[in-house]
């Protein structure tokens, strides 16, 4: 792809975006002296808007940004369907999922997992499997934005990944989650600010919305349900429903990242306003950013710069639009690259919070030596815990350029740990016959098989489905066509049982990952006893649904004074109908449930 230069006021507008973070998280350093509970969980008194945006772009990623316009321009706007579907279960979790760990009051939700099972190895179990799929994850994340930024910017790739993890790295070290959810705030703002101006110049340049939906309408790309049924094809409404949909499900209700920003909030009505913004600002979100696909797409549909040889991959196509329709109005192409520096930095920070609560919760606070250390000690440790994650994600950032087909790999990530984690915590919060063997073995199971049809695929080189048509016959006279290539169109060739499993749609990983969770787990429960034991499983790891004819109601806080500390947290939503023996807690009326209706 063609360079342009940068201008004063684009390095100004850039680099700018990295040192407010920077202060931000500076200013927290500062503001107070730091406990362990401020740095992994705010101090539980955040604000709802700077969560509510937090939760939407600890997500909504640079990958996302590059790539949705990219997705749109090769396959139209059936990708929407992910913003739909996450708009859809995202409260379904609150309800269901948060509802149950909100009034535990934990730090890492993996705690969940030994109170319930009373399993240390599955709680390590679970925690190991966030750890290894979000360092990987990150270090993806953190390296695929950074090609896109070398055409931009002119930079190696090597010093965009070291400037944006060295930044997001030192702030969230030093700032903690209130750090994290303030430079979400801000983030979430640039890079809407961003998709606006893009979607607003390729909207001018088309001949405004009618005439660009038009082309998109006349070139297929505006065809967003597609009702057949197969889990093997790459994208239809089934697979969006029941793959992206459980996968939202698990990551919104049950995944640390998230639960950490609700446990950060001050009550649990607080956690639902929270929630239902997010699903407002994540639709609004997702929609801007299908309006510039669809505007990119509307100025190239009769001149498309890859078969021109401008550009070699879909993705890089918003980054070329800027180039040529932005570049002239002094600071546009700053914003575009802060734009992609800050979904970068959200993804990180988010992550890195996340993997130091989790580390120091889950295995470092068994040890004698941190649990003894005082609140200085203990904030420090996690600091460093932050810092050291950041390097690791930076180093496997560098490592990224070697490993093939990233966004892929990506999806693929997510997908394959994602369902099996998520599913058992619905096993230990609606079937109370799951005990630890079940949910043991259960989650081994669901982990390898699908991480193994995640390698299988990439082995047998399944390649995706032809995009969409373009052209070239509508180009202005003039255009250069002495780059133009050659495109010879691969078609998916057919595979025979048992090598067709493998070709399950990267969407479906989820969903077949956590229904074999649960349905092994199930398996393996009833055959070593879980059934006869599903009554002594406390009322307080369960669903408020099941408490009435499931579970013990007695919570042994005598014997357990972590447990005790948890469960007299400030509940302030915990809808559970609790016995005389249970810890007392604030009901939680119908009314609290309607979001945005009234004050705290």
């Amino acid at each position: 792809m063609e360079s342009t230069q940068f201008g004063v006021v684009d390095y100004i507008v850039a680099v700018g975006a990295l040192f407010i973070s920077l202060l931000i998280g500076i200013y927290h350093a500062m503001v107070k002296k730091q406990t362990n509970e401020d740095l992994l969980l705010g101090g539980r008194n955040t604000s709802v808007l700077p969560v509510a945006c937090s939760i939407v772009v600890t997500y909504f990623s640079a990958i996302a940004i590059l790539g949705y316009p990219g997705e749109i321009y090769s396959h139209g706007v059936q990708i929407f369907q992910a913003g739909i579907t996450a708009s859809i279960f995202m409260p379904i979790a609150m309800y269901l999922l948060v509802s149950v760990l909100y009034q535990l009051r934990l730090t890492s939700v993996y705690e969940y997992l030994e109170l319930r099972f009373e399993s240390v190895a599955l709680r390590r179990l679970a925690g190991v499997a966030f750890i290894i799929q979000f360092c990987v994850l990150t270090g993806v994340m953190l390296f695929a934005p950074s090609i896109a930024l070398e055409t931009i910017l002119g930079v190696p790739v090597l010093v965009s990944v070291a400037g944006m993890g060295i930044c997001g790295t030192i702030y969230t070290a030093i700032g903690g989650l209130k750090a994290v959810v303030w430079t979400d705030l801000f983030q979430f703002v640039l890079i809407f600010t961003g998709l606006v101006s893009i979607a607003a110049r390729g909207f001018y340049k088309a001949g405004g919305i009618s005439e660009a939906l038009k082309t998109a309408d006349k070139h297929g790309r505006l065809d967003l349900f597609d009702w057949t049924i197969d889990p093997f094809m790459r994208h239809n409404t089934l697979n969006f429903f029941l793959g992206y949909g459980f996968k939202m499900f698990c990551l919104y209700g049950a995944y640390q990242p998230h639960v950490q920003r609700y446990y950060s909030l001050p009550s649990f009505r607080d956690c639902v306003r929270a929630i239902w913004l997010s699903v407002i600002l994540n639709l609004l979100a997702i929609s801007v950013l299908i309006a510039a696909g669809l505007a990119i797409f509307a100025n190239y549909a009769g001149c498309d710069p890859k078969l021109l040889g401008k550009i070699t991959r879909s993705d890089q196509i918003l980054a070329y639009f800027v180039l040529k329709e932005l570049a002239f109005i002094p600071g546009m192409m700053g914003l575009c690259v802060a734009c992609v520096f800050s979904g970068v930095l959200s993804s990180l920070s988010s992550t890195l919070n996340s993997l130091a609560a989790v580390t120091w919760k889950d295995f470092f606070s068994h040890s004698r030596i941190f649990n003894s250390m005082d609140d200085r000690g203990q904030a420090n440790t996690s600091k460093i815990l932050a810092g050291f994650y950041g390097i690791i994600t930076i180093a496997l950032a560098f490592m990224a350029q070697h490993m093939g087909p990233v966004l892929q790999a990506c999806i693929t990530a997510v997908g394959a740990v994602s369902g099996p984690l998520g599913a058992v915590f619905i096993t230990g919060m609606f079937m109370p016959c799951v005990n630890k063997w079940g949910a043991i073995i259960g989650t081994l199971t669901g982990l390898v098989s699908m991480t193994s049809v995640g390698v299988m695929s990439f082995q047998l080189g399944k390649p995706f489905v032809v995009p969409l048509p373009t052209s070239i016959d509508e180009c202005p006279f003039g255009t250069d066509m002495s780059t133009v290539k050659n495109s010879s169109l691969i078609v998916a060739g057919e595979f025979e049982w048992p090598e067709k499993i493998f070709t399950l749609s990267y969407i479906m990983y989820p969903f077949v990952g956590g229904l074999l969770t649960i349905i092994v787990s199930l398996l393996v429960s009833i055959i070593t006893g879980g059934c006869s034991k599903a009554k002594f499983v406390k009322k307080e790891y369960l669903h408020p649904l099941l408490r009435s004819h499931f579970g013990s109601s007695k919570v042994d806080l005598d014997e357990n004074p972590n447990k005790a500390d948890n469960l007299r947290g400030d509940f302030c939503g915990v809808y559970a109908k609790k016995s005389k023996e249970s810890t007392p807690a604030h009901p939680l009326n119908a009314s609290e449930l309607i979001p945005l209706s009234s004050g705290s």
